[in-house]
């Protein structure tokens, strides 16, 4: 510790680089600091695997590592991070009209090419709530000065419900969040405070832009939604002043707007009209979902053992809070907060903003009460039906009012810490001290009701490969394709991690993303009897299993060709992949090779050459399959359908 003391007083003496160094120092040191209750979330990451441990190796976990990856593997590759033809062959996927975060995979491209695609991703993870939560600090300072009350506010933001919840299923692209914070700073600093000229305002405005567009199209929305409503709602409450601030802010927000506009012109346009991009409604459940209001003020099942929902999404822990809980700690921080500095303009403009987001996050519909309540007209109802925002969820608009309740909670702090200053009676230093004293107190009662409703540490699960796709996969000649069982699908991702953990050695026929149907729409699982939701159901259960009819192997095998697979394997954990050789065997008109605990079929150039096994007895060779003896026999089932046939 002397030893950077004695550092950090020679770089003060210095001027230019060396003050830019130290001001990076001092910037990485509170990154650090505000990352370390992540650690702890992810204690189990860090002290054990991280190149072999998610919180998942299914759902959506594993669909973020192949995000992670696929940036880098374009750039090494000089391919287009927009766009991959390694999935979905032989169409590809359209990775702007999906949840993909490119810039996060883009930075962290070295660690990907050093440690691999779950590292990375395991360090976005980690880092996505430090890195909000020192964005809040940064664009609380210029709007403060007791900064000692940025702190606990930046970890209200950075650590709430909303984003805490998003790490637990591995969402980078919406968990991390510090655009938001310096947006809002920045458009104040547009509108009111004007500090510093608009050519500087517009491109810092413009930068921002561009940033969380590359981080999430969906959250850019989010924000530019919330900032028509705040720049809406200063000007009409400050309409006396708008006149002399007019020229600065509308030259600062033409400049901003004209070079983001400029900036995302292509990637906007790939998102919405590229090729293989999706339209209309991207989550079937968007128009129902909402947050509940009771999810504000209570965890709820926080403690209990992981639903069907959350282990469908990939976790499988215990369940955490709402996205939207805020706890009894800072609903009273901020009440008091708002009485303390309620003649701040800043503050009633924050607390309408509060109100405006969490009225948004209930989405269309009051959902948890009597129908009578369902009836309620809500805005959202109205703009979710129009373009772009009908593809957003509302429960993204959680973070939002976490935002700016941290920012009430610090304008009050603020205001507690100015009047200890003017109007006490003892000296300056202890006037200090009782300002620290009421900044801890705030911060304790802020975050411990909301931190002990979390999983911590996380819950996480080894990543290990099945065997033929850890030893035989990066062996094959050419960059082939492969349909696997379980199918790349929505809901069944873990084959896209195999593939990035591969480095993108093979290509897939289907893909755990958003890839659109002949109308535009999301194509999901696909329509009953085509090949995607036959595979789907071989991969998935809970649903009709395939019965080997003859409409379904046609269907396959149809599929197998249109799509120019390779190889079809059935390979690691599936609803039976016993059954699921057998059903293959069918609709191949072969028997697979046996290797490395995995059923391989090769299809030669042009799609199968054997003809179907239509009528073979599924079930019964399946009953035969499990038999003391047979069961011991990996090819019993596919020997048994070609056996018992009724094909000439």
């Amino acid at each position: 510790m002397t030893g950077l003391h004695g550092t950090l007083r020679w770089l003060r003496g210095r001027t230019g680089a060396s003050r830019a160094l130290l001001l990076t120092c001092r910037h990485v040191l509170w990154i650090a600091l505000f990352t370390l209750p992540s650690v702890v979330l992810w204690w189990h990451v860090w002290t054990g695997h991280p190149s072999a441990m998610l919180t998942c190796p299914c759902g959506d976990p594993a669909q973020e590592v192949w995000f992670m990856a696929w940036p880098a593997w374009a750039i090494g590759h000089l391919a287009n991070i927009f766009f991959s033809g390694s999935v979905n062959v032989p169409y590809g996927a359209n990775l702007l009209s999906n949840t993909s975060g490119p810039l996060v995979g883009v930075v962290l491209s070295p660690v990907t090419w050093l440690w691999g695609p779950v590292v990375a991703t395991n360090v976005a993870l980690t880092l996505a709530p430090g890195l909000s939560a020192w964005a809040c600090f940064v664009a609380l300072r210029p709007l403060v000065t007791w900064r000692a009350g940025a702190v606990p506010a930046a970890i209200v933001y950075g650590y709430s419900a909303a984003i805490v919840s998003s790490l637990a299923f591995g969402h980078v692209s919406v968990s991390v969040l510090f655009v938001p914070p310096l947006l809002l700073t920045t458009l104040h600093e547009i509108l009111v405070r004007q500090a510093h000229g608009p050519l500087r305002d517009g491109l810092t405005l413009a930068a921002l832009a561009v940033v969380q567009f590359l981080i999430s199209p969906e959250m850019l929305v989010i924000c530019l939604l919330l900032a028509v409503i705040g720049v809406v709602a200063t000007a009409a409450a400050g309409w006396r002043s708008v006149r002399t601030r007019a020229v600065h802010a509308v030259r600062a927000l033409g400049i901003g707007t004209g070079i983001s506009a400029a900036c995302l012109a292509y990637p906007a346009w790939f998102g919405l009209a590229g090729p293989q991009s999706v339209s209309g409604v991207l989550f079937a459940l968007a128009p129902l979902s909402g947050v509940l209001v009771s999810g504000y003020f209570s965890p709820g099942r926080y403690g209990m053992r992981a639903d069907i929902y959350f282990r469908f999404g990939g976790y499988e822990g215990r369940m955490g809070p709402p996205p939207n809980f805020i706890g009894w700690g800072i609903g009273a921080g901020a009440l008091a907060s708002v009485l303390c500095a309620w003649r701040r303009p800043l503050m009633r403009l924050l607390l309408f903003m509060a109100l405006v987001a969490a009225l948004l996050s209930l989405g269309s519909y009051l959902l948890g009460g009597t129908l009578v309540y369902s009836h309620v007209w809500l805005p959202w109802r109205t703009l979710s039906r129009l373009p772009v925002l009908k593809e957003i969820l509302p429960t993204q608009m959680a973070p939002f009012a976490a935002l700016f309740l941290a920012f009430i909670l610090a304008l009050g702090l603020d205001a507690v810490a100015q009047w200890l200053r003017q109007h006490a009676t003892w000296p300056a230093r202890r006037a200090t001290i009782l300002a620290l004293v009421t900044t801890g107190v705030v911060g304790v009662a802020a975050l411990v009701p909301v931190f002990m409703t979390f999983d911590m540490p996380f819950t996480v699960q080894s990543t290990a490969i099945p065997r033929w796709m850890a030893h035989q996969a990066p062996r094959l000649p050419g960059h082939p394709v492969l349909l696997t069982v379980p199918f790349a699908v929505s809901g069944s991702t873990a084959p896209m991690l195999w593939q990035a953990v591969d480095d993108m050695h093979f290509r897939l026929a289907g893909a755990g993303l958003k890839t659109p149907d002949a109308h535009g729409g999301p194509v999901d699982q696909g329509q009953p009897g085509s090949a995607r939701r036959v595979l789907t159901n071989l991969t998935i259960t809970g649903v009709g299993e395939p019965s080997g009819t003859r409409a379904q192997l046609s269907a396959v095998r149809r599929a197998v060709r249109a799509w120019k697979v390779n190889e079809v394997v059935v390979d690691g954990p599936s609803r039976d992949p016993t059954y699921a050789s057998g059903f293959l065997t069918a609709a191949l008109g072969k028997a697979p090779s046996y290797v490395q605990h995995a059923w391989v079929w090769k299809i030669p150039a042009g799609g199968p050459s054997n003809p179907p096994v239509v009528g073979a007895p599924l079930q019964q060779c399946r009953a035969s399959s499990a038999g003391p003896v047979a069961g011991r026999e990996a090819l019993h089932m596919a020997e048994c359908v070609l056996a018992r046939s009724d094909s000439p």
